[in-house]
């Protein structure tokens, strides 16, 4: 399987779940290198760039020789209003966030003859938030999830995770320990998610476990969103 935003937080733990389950994994980061094992390897790639998304695929590829599954994991929050965004910032995190993940999903696509492409959305994409951008470019990954599944039928699934608050880098960003403790008490369930909540539903999604299931989200939120 190949999975972007792989060294760190849900990417991180989705790549050690898939490992745990004897796949082999191609994981794709921007920045640190995680080491390589004999079912995983790791390549340095910003999906905002067609020309390096292209050529980490094609390297990925020929490690491994198939593509079974993708997940778009690969994110980022800047966590600010409207305003205090400019044109520079604002293609920044539409690059990672959506561009990222259309580029992704095509070069993939190159290579995969059947299987399942997991995006990871948020809660943000579906009932909005403060920082608008980052809500906007989880949106479009909802869309892009259903446009993708109808297209590309019966072969290949096409599903979508939206997180709620989860126990990651991301998820702390921009909140002090108290308040981010605090915010287990406008969840039902009681508790923040960790990393290998999601990394369980983003599995499942991807396994044969989810056979009869494409152009779905499935929330992992505690109950913070129900829908």
């Amino acid at each position: 399987m190949f999975i972007t935003g792989a060294s760190r937080g849900i990417g991180k733990a989705t790549a050690e779940k898939f490992l745990l389950e004897g796949w082999q994994v191609a994981g794709f980061n921007k920045q640190s290198r995680v080491e390589n094992t004999q079912d995983s390897k790791y390549f340095l790639v910003d999906v905002a760039s067609e020309s390096g998304v292209k050529a980490a695929f094609e390297t990925a590829f020929k490690e491994w020789g198939r593509v079974d599954c993708l997940v778009n994991c690969a994110g980022m929050l800047e966590g600010k209003y409207l305003e205090e965004y400019d044109e520079e910032l604002m293609k920044k995190v539409v690059g990672v966030n959506e561009i990222g993940v259309y580029l992704c999903t095509k070069y993939a696509l190159m290579y995969m003859k059947e299987g399942s492409i997991v995006s990871v959305s948020s809660t943000a994409g579906q009932v909005g938030s403060s920082d608008p951008v980052y809500a906007g470019t989880k949106a479009a990954v909802l869309a892009f999830t259903k446009s993708m599944a109808a297209k590309l039928a019966p072969m290949v699934r096409v599903n979508a995770v939206a997180p709620g608050l989860a126990d990651t880098d991301l998820g702390r960003f921009g909140w002090s320990q108290g308040e981010f403790e605090k915010r287990a008490d406008m969840i039902p369930l009681r508790k923040v998610a960790s990393a290998e909540d999601i990394a369980n539903g983003i599995y499942f999604l991807a396994s044969d476990q989810a056979r009869h299931i494409t152009g779905a989200c499935l929330d992992i939120n505690g109950g913070y969103v129900l829908r």
